[in-house]
């Protein structure tokens, strides 16, 4: 595996400077970075309009908010025109270290087999590391390496998502498909999953501070996720479902605005049983 071969894709929502670091870490280990922004504000556009006059950077500016699942799907897209073998799947604020790619490839010349690859997570919550490579049962988004032609077998990200479990539901798609998913040992990667201030540190396994307006995707999409995967995956299923109830309780605790997270959770999970998928409609009104 080298450069020439893998291409990354990156996520853009208002993340004002944080995704120049990140695009600046991908740039010297992979031919070319896409940049999919899903309508920024006008801080973040400024900062996308420096990837303009940089060699191998492509920003495509969606101009709305068309969800994670979309601009995923835009990266598998575009790595097929380019001829690439492998896509590197990135949130905007994560940063890689220098040897990620290089340490994908190595797990790949151990076994040729592996197509879908996740990092060492560092973190403030914690950190996921072993001595050596592991099958694990997910890969979040941000540092996933999945090689192209997966999506022959396996579907595109879920558009209907729109926002969380996009990765939770294709990463059991990829196992259902007989992939393995490998956590590779020495691929490391700095991320952080919400706002974990003010979060005593025995809870940050459990919870993460997020908006109102993700606490009801992350409701209303367990439901679909739970319907879609619980009799080939049941633990996994159940594990989610004992998280979700434990984040339930965490957020009257933990989250500044708790009456508008919980009023958010009940209309995500109405929204399940209505049906509703994509964009939540009280956003877009």
């Amino acid at each position: 595996m080298n450069a020439e071969i893998v291409m990354a894709v990156v996520v853009s929502f208002n993340g004002h400077d944080s995704i120049h670091a990140t695009v600046t870490a991908l740039l010297p280990q992979v031919s070319e970075v896409l940049v999919v922004d899903n309508g920024s504000d006008a801080r973040s556009v400024e900062v996308l309009a420096a990837f303009d006059a940089m060699d191998r950077v492509t920003v495509l500016r969606l101009g709305r908010n068309a969800g994670i699942g979309h601009a995923l799907n835009r990266g598998v897209a575009c790595a097929r025109e380019r001829g690439a073998a492998w896509l590197l799947t990135m949130d905007q604020d994560s940063l890689v270290d220098h040897d990620l790619i290089a340490a994908f490839g190595r797990a790949v010349r151990e076994n040729d087999s592996r197509g879908c690859l996740t990092p060492e997570i560092v973190s403030t919550s914690a950190t996921r590391s072993a001595d050596r490579d592991i099958d694990v049962a997910y890969a979040i988004t941000s540092g996933n390496l999945v090689r192209l032609s997966l999506f022959d077998h396996v579907a595109p990200y879920d558009e209907a998502l729109f926002i969380d479990c996009v990765d939770f539901d294709f990463s059991l798609r990829v196992r259902a498909a007989g992939t393995r998913i490998t956590r590779v040992h020495g691929a490391r990667m700095r991320h952080q999953l919400g706002d974990v201030a003010d979060v005593p540190a025995a809870l940050r396994r459990f919870y993460a501070r997020h908006s109102p307006s993700r606490r009801y995707y992350m409701f209303r999409n367990f439901g679909y996720l739970a319907e879609r995967h619980v009799w080939r995956f049941p633990g996994f299923v159940l594990k989610l479902g004992i998280l979700q109830a434990l984040l339930f309780v965490l957020v009257a605790w933990l989250d500044p605005s708790p009456m508008a997270s919980y009023r958010s959770i009940a209309r995500g999970s109405l929204d399940y049983l209505r049906r509703r998928s994509g964009p939540d409609p009280r956003a877009m009104s």
